[in-house]
């Protein structure tokens, strides 16, 4: 008796442990599809609060880190530090390296925010040898952030733009738009410090495409403001504020003093530029407001330099407009921010030059080349040699007037150009015909769901009035045998449409390629008989490059029918990367030349990979020759790294370009309209194919971008186990 009450008593304990940790499970899930549809920062740190003591240990680790991201973004830097270092200890204690790796690369994002630089290096480096076990994690996405952060204060914007890539290659990989759209966000606003704005356009105009694609509208406010920084810059000062508004609305509802803090300071300084006086002062107190509240040096002293600039430019009372300035210098001093130190000197030049103290100026000029070595930008160097242009105007010195202004005028030529106007423009329309199919196309989602809901309805229905014992039983077989033969049959239907396309490229290509050499002979004699040696050189020279294209066909098709019956065998050697893809680009040449397009091979190191050298050589000879195929006049650019155990490659070239529908059915042999070459070249769709199944055999991926009359871009990865620098190779660049 006393057996079975403990037994019963243990089983009692068992079962209260698995309703606990089922509702655990069940929580940490309702939790995260919650605040999937929640922006309010302090609405998300109360559903965390609340959840977190109802939560698995790995489920509360997640809020703790999720809290310290909340806490980062609302600027409470202290606390953001004490929930990241909760979760670091339950990341201990669970014995999660990867997430231990993740709570070390967000901590040390906080450090840096702080300037404690040696504190973040510390953890970060803490942070990348745990994650060198876990080459494919997402975790790297955490610490390619903190390292774009290192670059940034720096003021290295390029390698800045070298981590988002990385963070690109590993969203597309994961599939995670969010992390996606907020990678080309960056990579947009790196663009606009380094003065490249059609760069930085297009880039902030895809994340907002991805972001209200996908309805996440998380950060899209501070996409909205930097987009209109863009503008600002072109001097389009209405479409700047278009941009601004919308960047105000959205920071209103997601709470983002922060973000509205800056964009009321940068609305300032349109409506300004527009002779707004009074809405200017007005937009930029609203700005001062939230800077004193967070005692934000930065935008104190930007909020004050704008605010002098609209005394000194647009209300001429100087006096008014010097003691702002001077606010402004000082909050800029304390900022160690060069950039807004680069603007407040800018102002403290202004006022002295108002004055005639040319004392003074020669001395903030020195302050001001001193910050332009730090930031190191085409747009603030070109400003720098106006004013040392004006200043020795001013004093009297002619030719170093000159010679200060010519090389303002080349860089100002160089970063105002119309052209990139206009196209920056075309992206904005093309942004705004996007919405608008995107609205189409969630119609008519919407009107397929309902469809869809209907039809199961009915199904089900039918369901309920055939369900009975055995005769469900044996339903059920039925189904299982009819499901397997229609398997089977849409398997042999799609062989047998293989088949056909195949006999069809046999039939029409090959033998549109071997007609000419049928007739070569006649024409050749002819053309030798009456003397025109030019006439038959030039003949010659297409008949070598018609023999080219069957023999790289014929090659092709060698391959596919061997991978299509498995009789491809798979042989790895190293290789050298610079070396192969020397000898693939040596191999057209001459056929770039004829179509003046330069074809660039570019890399920091080369490198030796186990790879499939055949398998490799088909790969890029399809890709280098379809893209020269495609462009006239242009620029094919190849370039490859190694990132993390993958090695990454990128051909690009300014050729004509492709449309969604032929996007989606590009790599494979279904019927499909074929686009003809610059030359009036033809393609069978067999390269490509090609190209997609050996990148698979190498358990590697291939994606592809493209744009009609801009261009293509084809982006590769492979894994590697094994790689090596050869250390003798110099860094140099290939062309052809």
């Amino acid at each position: 008796m006393k057996t079975h009450k403990t037994t019963f008593i243990l089983i009692a304990l068992f079962t209260c442990f698995i309703n606990k940790a089922n509702s655990q499970e069940n929580t940490c899930i309702e939790l995260n599809k919650q605040i999937d549809t929640i922006t309010n920062l302090d609405t998300l740190l109360k559903i965390y609060k609340r959840t977190a003591p109802k939560i698995s240990l790995y489920c509360r680790m997640k809020n703790y880190m999720a809290q310290g991201t909340v806490y980062r973004r609302k600027r409470e830097l202290d606390s953001s530090l004490y929930y990241y270092d909760k979760a670091i200890l339950l990341a201990k204690k669970i014995n999660s390296e990867e997430q231990l790796s993740r709570g070390y690369s967000k901590k040390a994002y906080v450090y840096l925010k702080q300037g404690k630089f040696d504190k973040a290096n510390v953890l970060l480096k803490q942070s990348r040898q745990l994650l060198s076990k876990y080459p494919k994690s997402d975790v790297w996405g955490a610490y390619y952030t903190a390292k774009r952060d290192v670059a940034l204060k720096k003021s290295d914007y390029n390698l800045a733009i070298k981590y988002v890539d990385s963070n690109i290659v590993l969203g597309r990989r994961i599939n995670d738009t969010s992390d996606l759209s907020i990678s080309y966000h960056n990579k947009g606003y790196y663009y606009l410090k380094l003065s490249d704005y059609e760069s930085a356009a297009k880039n902030l105009l895809y994340s907002i495409e991805l972001k209200e694609k996908t309805n996440d509208l998380d950060y899209i406010s501070t996409s909205y403001y930097v987009l209109g920084a863009c503008y600002t810059r072109w001097e389009q000062y209405e479409t700047a504020n278009r941009y601004f508004q919308k960047g105000i609305l959205q920071a209103k509802k997601d709470d983002d003093k922060d973000l509205l803090m800056v964009i009321y300071l940068r609305l300032g300084m349109s409506k300004r530029k527009l002779d707004k006086t009074q809405e200017a002062l007005k937009i930029i107190d609203s700005g001062l407001d939230i800077a004193r509240k967070f005692n934000s040096k930065i935008q104190l002293a930007e909020g004050f330099s704008e605010k002098g600039r609209v005394y000194f430019e647009n209300l001429k009372e100087y006096e008014t407009a010097q003691s702002y300035f001077f606010k402004a210098y000082k909050y800029a001093e304390e900022s160690n921010d060069n950039l807004t130190l680069y603007d407040c000197i800018e102002d403290m030049l202004t006022i002295h030059f108002h004055y005639k103290d040319y004392k003074n100026v020669e001395k903030f000029l020195s302050k001001l080349k001193d910050v332009n070595e730090r930031i190191d930008t085409k747009h603030h160097s070109f400003k720098l040699y106006k004013y040392y242009s004006d200043y020795y105007e001013k004093i009297g010195k002619s030719k170093l007037a000159l010679e200060y202004l010519k090389k303002y005028h080349v860089i100002k030529d160089s970063i105002s150009n119309q052209q990139v106007q206009t196209q920056v423009a075309n992206l904005e329309k093309k942004y705004d015909t996007k919405k608008k199919e995107l609205k189409i196309v969630t119609l008519n989602k919407q009107r397929d769901e309902q469809k869809e809901i209907a039809q199961k309805a009915k199904a089900q229905q039918n369901l309920y009035l055939a369900a009975a014992g055995f005769l469900l039983l044996i339903l059920g077989v039925g189904f299982w045998a009819f499901r397997k033969l229609r398997k089977q049959q849409k398997e042999l239907v799609s062989i047998n449409q293989v088949k056909n396309r195949l006999f069809s490229i046999i039939a029409h290509d090959l033998r549109g390629m071997i007609i000419p050499f049928q007739r070569s002979g006649k024409i050749l004699k002819y053309h030798i008989d009456k003397g025109n040696h030019e006439k038959t050189i030039e003949l010659s020279k297409a008949l070598e490059q018609n023999s080219d294209s069957l023999s790289n066909m014929l090659d092709n098709l060698l391959n596919w029918s061997l991978e299509q019956m498995n009789g491809y065998k798979m042989n790895p050697q190293t290789i050298s990367i610079n070396e192969q893809l020397s000898e693939i680009i040596s191999g057209y040449k001459q056929l770039a030349s004829y179509k003046k397009t330069k074809i660039d091979l570019k890399y920091e190191e080369d490198l030796w990979i186990n790879l499939d050298k055949g398998a490799f050589h088909v790969i890029f000879r399809n890709l280098i020759g379809n893209a020269l195929k495609y462009t006239e006049e242009g620029n094919i650019r190849i370039e490859f790294t190694s990132e993390d155990d993958m090695f990454l490659c990128s051909i690009t070239d300014t050729g004509v370009g492709m449309s969604q529908d032929q996007l989606e059915n590009l790599f494979t042999l279904e019927e499909k309209e074929s686009t003809i070459g610059t030359q009036g070249e033809k393609g069978t769709g067999l390269g490509l194919n090609l190209v997609y199944r050996f990148i698979k055999m190498h358990k590697g991926a291939i994606q592809v971008s493209s744009e009609k009359r801009i261009g293509t871009r084809f982006d590769l990865n492979f894994p590697i186990m094994k790689y090596q620098f050869n250390e003798k190779t110099e860094r140099k660049s290939l062309s052809a």
